[in-house]
């Protein structure tokens, strides 16, 4: 014990020649836990401070590429990102360089055709070199996008193509062919609905007589009350 003392007390006292070195490292984690409180927190007017700008180009400009596009629009994305639509992949470039943006997203041409394809597809994203947290937050998202709509189009490829054929078309689709979509669709989701919405409580109704077989309570004897 007068060992380990005698090693603490030797760094303790040289660590208090040079102190800056053990008060940036105290910091780091301080800060750290201050930026992911920002990012995460469950208040809203906490999270109403952080906004990421991200600039995208949509070369697709298709079913899929349009509905990623919306999906920032809406819920919560909608108050902490900022879409920054370009025309071209050097003006994205630029708004990074300049520290615009936090990111910058590059959807490809043909991405809804080649997805519902089976065809393997990639985007292209560019971070600000400038910035630690937001492009990181960036990349993590766009990866979960990447993986639910891979899961999505391995679950409802065909449903998936029968949507986007209807929204290209000049007319109204009937409603025979509508409620085709919708009922496959459904069928599919089924399949899956365990694994999305995993009971928390499973209940077992079990007969009287099976209790009693399986618990041994009709073996025992019963007790004669003059004994």
């Amino acid at each position: 014990m007068i060992t380990i003392w005698t090693l603490v007390k030797k760094d303790l006292l040289r660590d208090a020649r040079h102190p800056w070195g053990l008060v940036v490292f105290m910091i780091i984690p301080v800060l750290t836990a201050v930026i992911v409180s920002l990012v995460f927190s469950p208040q809203a007017d906490i999270q109403k401070n952080v906004r990421i700008d991200l600039a995208v180009l949509d070369c697709d400009d298709d079913f899929l590429s349009r509905t990623l596009r919306s999906m920032s629009g809406q819920g919560q994305a909608a108050q902490n990102v900022r879409l920054h639509f370009v025309d071209t992949e050097q003006e994205g470039i630029r708004l990074v360089e300049r520290r615009k943006v936090s990111a910058f997203v590059v959807l490809p041409e043909n991405l809804t055709a080649d997805l519902l394809d089976g065809t393997a597809t990639r985007l292209t994203l560019y971070k600000n070199p400038a910035q630690a947290i937001l492009p990181k937050i960036v990349e993590e998202g766009l990866l979960v996008v990447c993986i639910g709509v891979s899961q999505a189009l391995n679950l409802m490829q065909p449903e998936l193509k029968a949507v986007r054929d209807m929204f290209e078309r000049d007319t109204m689709p009937d409603a025979l062919e509508v409620g085709q979509v919708a009922s496959k669709s459904v069928e599919r989701l089924r399949t899956v609905e365990p694994y999305l919405f995993p009971p928390l409580i499973q209940f077992r109704t079990i007969d009287a007589s099976e209790y009693v077989s399986s618990t041994g309570a009709g073996d025992e004897k019963t007790e004669d009350p003059n004994s």
